[in-house]
């Protein structure tokens, strides 16, 4: 991303959030050898709440068990997914022993998760604005000694979602780029505001 958040508003925002957090869920995962499951299990709360203070309250609440992401769904592109209809989150194992990653994919599922009363199925919004937010809330204070692993993971999901829309990637991979691209020109970092105060007025239209 060409962008910084230099906007005392948005900084305000992340910092608030940051702050406000108080975990009270909490989260089981096997997937991954003890020490990397104690890490997801340790800040999967963690970015349960902050994502609660920054977007208001879920559409669909995660399961309380993250388990491993298929070996089909991986060799199809994916390393994490969120069923809007169960709540259901997955992580692919290729994550562990990498914080940064492990951080900004939970983030992005349950960012799916706190607008799942949006509209479904159209990459453009619903993975592209989800991909923009994330790289936002990457840069809050809440990820401490990650916060730079975390920023650095959402500008590459970023970078690869552009070189597979460019370099011959399916109407999917094109759609969610472009989409991500709209937003961060549209609405800039106050996008995560703007998504919290309309799900606030209880309308849930992308655009």
């Amino acid at each position: 991303m060409i962008q910084r958040i230099d906007d005392p508003a948005v900084r305000t925002m992340l910092r608030t959030a940051s702050e406000n957090v108080n975990p009270k869920r909490r989260f089981v995962c096997r997937i991954f050898d003890p020490e990397w499951n104690f890490f997801v299990e340790q800040w999967a709360p963690i970015i349960h709440d902050f994502v609660g203070h920054a977007l208001g309250p879920y559409g669909q609440e995660p399961l309380p068990e993250i388990i491993r992401m298929s070996d089909g769904e991986h060799s199809a592109g994916a390393t994490a997914s969120f069923e809007p209809g169960t709540g259901q989150v997955r992580l692919c194992s290729s994550v562990e022993g990498k914080p940064g990653q492990t951080l900004e994919k939970l983030t992005h599922e349950f960012l799916h998760g706190s607008l799942a009363l949006f509209p479904e199925g159209d990459p453009y919004w619903e993975e592209g604005a989800v991909d923009y937010s994330v790289w936002v809330m990457a840069h809050a204070p809440v990820w401490g000694e990650h916060r730079d692993a975390m920023i650095e993971a959402a500008e590459f999901n970023i970078k690869m979602r552009r070189e597979r829309a460019l370099k011959g990637g399916s109407d999917w991979d094109c759609k969610r780029w472009s989409g991500g691209l709209y937003c961060s020109i549209a609405y800039g970092p106050f996008i995560v505001a703007r998504l919290r105060h309309k799900k606030a007025e209880g309308n849930y239209t992308w655009c």
